[in-house]
């Protein structure tokens, strides 16, 4: 399969995810069909990046769209920006570029990068303090507008995924391996009670302070809280799934298939809209028709 060809597919397991989540009464297995999503076109993308004429006008595109999808989110409200994750992991995959062709500014290029995100993550933390500053605009449009790793949408271990497949993405057993190993380990932290049982012994033995900064870096840069493990594996924690995207990425043919790039910048944010307005309206007519009935 081509690279368009695998974006087309994780387009559509992304469609019927978004189905599950927006409209309601939809049944869970939509969401499991999604977790194949993500990964396939973090895969896409690790390619796309290798191989585009342009790296600059490829981190652009990321960032312009998401910023575009920021401003969205501020006003509907919605989690779901994407284009911030491949952004951040493109980022990272350039400054590995640059180590490896030994680059002499590598050297600055990853301090810069490394008291970007710092300050920039800590002027978002301070500003929510600020209270004529809504947390819709700090969260999703300042940190877009900054660029930075806080509150991505999968957060850090979506990032270091893409890294991952990155580095091993040419070879197939390198591939099987490293993914599987990834979706094990993410498996064990998600369904287990490793992090509240780590964090609860940082608070018995004195370290509260300590804990509470983990415990909110683990929710707003990681995206692994520790509110939100254990619990059923089929209805609750079910992105191990994402174990099933990996026979689409074996797959992969090497070639870029046809040019439609700037479909899939589009569709993104359009079947977001539609489908938040018309699950709200669902609700609405079922929440009328429920009162109508008790009336």
């Amino acid at each position: 399969m081509s690279n368009t060809t695998l974006k087309i597919f994780a387009l559509f397991f992304m469609l019927i995810d978004h189905i599950g989540v927006f409209i309601p009464g939809m049944p869970v297995y939509l969401r499991w069909i999604g977790r194949l999503s993500a990964p396939i076109f973090i895969f896409c993308s690790a390619w796309g990046f290798t191989y585009t004429s342009s790296k600059k006008s490829y981190l652009i595109r990321l960032y312009v769209a998401g910023l575009i999808m920021a401003v969205i989110q501020c006003f509907i409200g919605v989690e779901n920006n994407f284009f911030r994750t491949l952004f951040s992991m493109c980022i990272i995959i350039s400054l590995i570029d640059s180590y490896r062709n030994k680059d002499k500014n590598f050297k600055r290029h990853l301090y810069i990068y490394f008291i970007w995100q710092t300050l920039s993550i800590a002027i978002c933390i301070l500003l929510f303090d600020i209270m004529w500053l809504s947390e819709e605009f700090i969260a999703y449009f300042l940190s877009a507008l900054f660029g930075n790793v806080f509150n991505l949408e999968g957060g850090l271990v979506f990032v270091c995924l893409g890294v991952l497949i990155y580095l091993i993405k040419s070879n197939k057993k390198a591939l099987t391996i490293g993914y599987t190993g990834f979706c094990i380990i993410y498996f064990a932290i998600t369904i287990t009670s490793i992090l509240p049982i780590f964090l609860g012994k940082l608070r018995f033995w004195g370290f509260t302070f300590l804990s509470d900064i983990i415990e909110y870096i683990l929710d707003t840069i990681v995206c692994l809280s520790p509110m939100d493990v254990g619990g059923s594996t089929f209805f609750r924690n079910f992105q191990w799934m994402m174990i099933i995207a990996l026979p689409f990425m074996l797959f992969y043919n090497g070639e870029r298939g046809k040019k439609m790039k700037y479909f899939f910048y589009i569709f993104y944010p359009v079947h977001i809209i539609i489908l938040f307005y018309l699950g709200n309206m669902i609700y609405g007519l079922f929440s009328f028709s429920k009162l109508g009935k008790m009336l």
